[in-house]
């Protein structure tokens, strides 16, 4: 019985489900979208009621994941399949967001570990 030389790279990774999007990237478009067709809902509510609040938090995340995604796959094309996460924890670390006390820092750019120093000279 022969065995596999080399391992896919994509073997393992998920799939895309739709337009460039994995499933979870699809669920936090979807999510965005919803925020921010209640945010742009509310001012069109007092114009013309109560139905426009629905109404943009379903198709504010249905234009968003139409044209969001071509734009995302061109983004993510030769990148690693955790690319968009990477970035998401990079933005977070940048902007102090979701940093619990005693949790764990991201380390963007470390010359030290490259340098074999650990402290200033």
């Amino acid at each position: 019985m022969q065995t596999i030389r080399f391992l896919p790279d994509r073997l393992n990774c998920e799939p895309m489900v739709f337009r460039g999007f994995t499933t979870p990237e699809m669920g936090l478009a979807a999510l965005l979208g919803v925020g921010v067709g209640l945010l742009w809902s509310l001012p069109m509510a007092m114009l013309f009621g109560w139905v426009m609040i629905p109404s943009g938090m379903l198709v504010t995340p249905l234009l968003l994941i139409g044209f969001g995604g071509r734009w995302l796959s061109s983004m993510k094309r030769g990148k690693p399949e955790n690319y968009i996460w990477q970035r998401l924890g990079v933005f977070k670390q940048h902007h102090n967001l979701g940093r619990r006390k005693g949790g764990s820092v991201l380390i963007i750019d470390a010359r030290g570990w490259s340098l074999k120093r650990t402290g200033r000279i």
